[in-house]
């Protein structure tokens, strides 16, 4: 699996050498043993992430996905960067999701929050940004989603942040499987990529 979006150029940076940053187009060097650097191309956005969390290339496929930028949304944006949980499997897979856009439509409605979803009782601060946060549950023919959504303009432009789990009911397999990992410590580890985002100013 290619770790990170060939379209998106990153930049990777190892903090143990001085001349530390190298443009790339494809595939990753490793930053350092433990984390990894990417820098958003086209929005002042940088991501600290675990080396261990898988960056995809293009989609995840899903039996809920349908290729937007963000959940439930058909104004113009692109998708910068999907992490997966290393232990996810066709039974469940654990996403961290971000998305942007400068479309206006998409810079009005960026804090109205997707058909069905349920506000959090209170705002998110990412980054030192102030987010609307949401979460939305999914089921059908034995497929499940669960997902933690954040909404925010940043200097002009929406940001989209969603923690997915999702996959299917381990007792349709015969025999039945087990999910790798418990949903709520999954979106608990999902919810700790936040911590790695920042909006550097030049």
């Amino acid at each position: 699996m290619s770790r990170l979006p060939l379209a998106t150029a990153l930049t990777l940076c190892i903090p143990v050498t001085l001349s530390a940053c190298q443009q790339h187009d494809a595939s990753p060097t490793v930053a350092s043993i433990d984390e990894q650097t990417f820098h958003a191309s086209g929005y002042p956005l940088m991501l600290h992430y675990d080396a261990s969390l898988i960056a995809l290339d293009g989609q995840a496929s899903s039996y809920f996905d349908n290729g937007d930028w963000q959940l439930a949304d058909g104004t113009a944006g692109e998708r910068l960067i999907t992490l997966q949980l290393p232990e996810s499997d066709d039974v469940t897979t654990a996403l961290w999701r971000l998305g942007a856009s400068r479309d206006p439509a998409a810079v009005e409605g960026c804090l109205t929050l997707p058909a069905n979803a349920q506000p959090m009782a209170s705002k998110a601060e990412i980054a030192g940004q102030t987010f609307t946060g949401f979460t939305l549950d999914g089921a059908g023919m034995s497929h499940f989603q669960n997902v933690e959504g954040y909404r925010a303009v940043v200097d002009g432009a929406c940001y989209a942040i969603e923690l997915i789990v999702q996959g299917t009911n381990g007792e349709v397999y015969d025999p039945p499987r087990e999910a790798p990992f418990p949903r709520e410590d999954a979106m608990n580890r999902l919810r700790s990529i936040n911590d790695g985002v920042s909006f550097p100013r030049e």
